[in-house]
């Protein structure tokens, strides 16, 4: 994946717990341990069982009766050398413990236990990351709780629409025709910039938002009547906007 640069920021500095190395657990641990975060503890104070083997990869028969979570932490250590990974094994019966992680992952645990920890994450300041995934053959539960307030910078990780332009008239309301090349992905209240416009360069660099849009046109919230007269090119390019999600605890959620 391609992470952006406040994201590998926050990436290289975050301390990972996950709970459970069963197979979701282990598959987990994995991916965070290949996207290069600083610390991944696995936690699970249970025995490797023959079952076990069905299912996690990083296990063979002679991890039996040994503990899960010491059994694979050298093999996932080895698919990462910037990464510590940490097993433990103990019962988490002091939640401060989790203070020193920034998200907490837990799988195939039991739902009290679920929610006396994610009502620590939820309450903490700032909030830990909490997600709870279990899967039952072909289907799967995951509970995601973030903290009250949560900034998203992205709200669906593509990159941003873009359009040639190939007119911008002069009235109340602009009307920007594109090159009929691609259909325009924008979606009417985005929020778009302007740029390359000769004639009207008033407009280069301004943020406006759009409606009415079609196939190859829309309309820009924005009166141009008194701007320059378009001339020629111009790119406009959608501008991702941050919004705040609130999340609920797992306590509140069920009920």
């Amino acid at each position: 994946a391609v992470y952006g640069r406040e994201t590998m920021r926050r990436l290289v500095g975050a301390k990972v717990l996950i709970s459970g190395m069963r197979g979701l657990g282990i598959e987990t641990a994995k991916n965070v341990v290949l996207a290069g975060v600083k610390m991944v503890a696995i936690h699970d104070t249970g025995k490797v069982e023959m079952r076990d083997l069905g299912a996690q990869f990083y296990l063979t028969e002679a991890d039996i009766g040994k503990n899960r979570a010491e059994a694979c932490a050298a093999r996932l250590q080895e698919l990462n050398p910037a990464v510590i990974v940490t097993p433990y094994s103990d019962e988490i019966s002091d939640l401060s413990f989790l203070s020193q992680f920034q998200a907490v992952f837990v799988s195939g645990m039991e739902l009290e236990e679920a929610i006396r920890l994610n009502d620590f994450c939820h309450k903490s300041s700032p909030p830990i990351a909490f997600v709870r995934a279990d899967t039952y053959g072909l289907f799967g539960t995951i509970f995601c709780d973030f903290g009250p307030q949560f900034t998203v910078f992205d709200v669906d990780g593509e990159e941003p629409h873009k359009g040639i332009v190939a007119s911008i008239s002069n009235d109340k309301l602009g009307f920007v025709t594109c090159v009929d090349d691609e259909r325009l992905e924008f979606q009417d209240g985005d929020l778009v910039s302007f740029s390359e416009v000769k004639g009207m360069s008033e407009l280069n660099g301004m943020k406006v938002r759009v409606k009415n849009v079609k196939m190859h046109s829309f309309y820009i919230d924005l009166d141009t009547s008194g701007m320059g007269s378009y001339e020629a090119g111009g790119l406009v390019v959608q501008v991702k906007e941050s919004v705040v999600r609130k999340f609920k605890d797992l306590r509140t959620s069920l009920k």
